[in-house]
């Protein structure tokens, strides 16, 4: 006696379950091989287990550079310390034959001359002082400055050397450097975006980036360096070496399929973080030889941006991307199971 249509349907709908539970399993397998679990001790292990509660310290430091920019900017209306190149002023250099204590003729023109922002740097070759270089926001200030320091530095007027950059082309250079710098955010987040073409990995990378810059801006104002043309160039391959390791991780976790997720960042924090200290060790070279102020300045920028990379990257960004790609991984396994049911 043949089955009925019920009977039939039934049959066919055993078999199509058993199919799927025959796919699922083959596909749990699967995930088994690649999925092989590596056991971790000491440190690793805490950032194995703990990756959501270390993504809490990127963010408060975050938070608290954008509140010094913000405390920055009313105390002194600008969201930076710009120096001469940037808002105008006088640069003088005046070369020593013997050693100049520049604290010592920085309080003296300060004293002198207390409504304007004086600097005094020195320039060394060697270990040995060569020049000091005086910067004023006034570009009146010129012959005072220089009669004052013959009373301390006689033949000052004499051998000194002056650049006088005027207010509204240095607003101008300021102008023109605020914009390269963002344009290049920008052009940076859309290939980032067209590469990956994800929103949530891709704005990972991007706030890692974002992060690397305002946190890096917030320690140079604390430290009072005053930004030059350079110091923003120094950004703007900031924004270069830092996408390049953040990069690295999301290819790395969100391409590859073997290993655990974990495995994954691991593999891109060995290659990321051999990358990192080549550079700072280049960096750290520059700055031990060089006696340019202006190479100083873009080593000073890229060092401490590279460090502050290297949390945001492998804290911030990795555990953004952890916690996207294993919630996608739960909720692929739900979906199928909720087919096979």
């Amino acid at each position: 006696m043949g089955l009925s249509r019920r009977e039939r349907r039934e049959q066919r709908r055993k078999l199509l379950k058993e199919k799927r539970l025959q796919q699922l399993r083959a596909l749990e397998e699967k995930e088994k091989l690649f999925e092989t679990r590596k056991e971790y001790k000491g440190f690793l292990r805490f950032y194995d287990k703990q990756y959501q509660k270390l993504l809490f310290i990127p963010f408060i430091i975050l938070i608290i550079a954008i509140i010094s920019i913000l405390l920055h900017t009313a105390t002194t209306g600008d969201f930076i310390n710009r120096g001469v190149s940037l808002k105008g002023g006088i640069v003088i250099t005046l070369p020593v034959t013997q050693p100049i204590q520049v604290d010592e003729v920085e309080s003296f023109l300060k004293t002198k001359f207390p409504r304007d922002d004086i600097d005094v740097r020195s320039i060394a070759e060697f270990g040995e002082q060569k020049a000091i270089i005086i910067s004023s926001d006034n570009i009146e200030r010129e012959n005072d400055i220089l009669e004052s320091l013959e009373e301390i530095i006689p033949g000052a007027k004499e051998h000194a050397s002056t650049e006088t950059t005027g207010p509204s082309l240095g607003a101008g250079f300021f102008k023109q450097t605020m914009i390269a710098l963002i344009i290049a955010f920008v052009f940076m987040g859309v290939v980032v975006f067209l590469y990956f073409r994800t929103f949530i990995p891709s704005m990972a990378a991007i706030l890692s980036v974002f992060s690397d810059i305002i946190v890096t801006l917030a320690i140079i104002n604390m430290l009072d360096i005053k930004l030059s043309t350079a110091g923003i160039a120094a950004f703007l391959m900031l924004i270069g070496y830092s996408v390049d390791t953040d990069i690295l991780l999301s290819t790395r976790v969100l391409k590859r399929k073997e290993g655990s997720v974990f495995d994954r960042v691991i593999s891109a924090a060995k290659t990321g973080l051999t990358m990192n200290a080549t550079t700072l060790a280049a960096i750290i070279t520059a700055l031990l030889l060089t006696q340019s102020d202006t190479i100083r300045q873009i080593m000073v920028i890229l060092l401490i941006g590279l460090l502050v990379d290297i949390m945001n990257t492998w804290v911030q960004n990795t555990g953004l991307l952890r916690y996207y790609v294993e919630h996608m991984q739960k909720k692929k396994k739900v979906v199928t199971q909720q087919g096979i049911n």
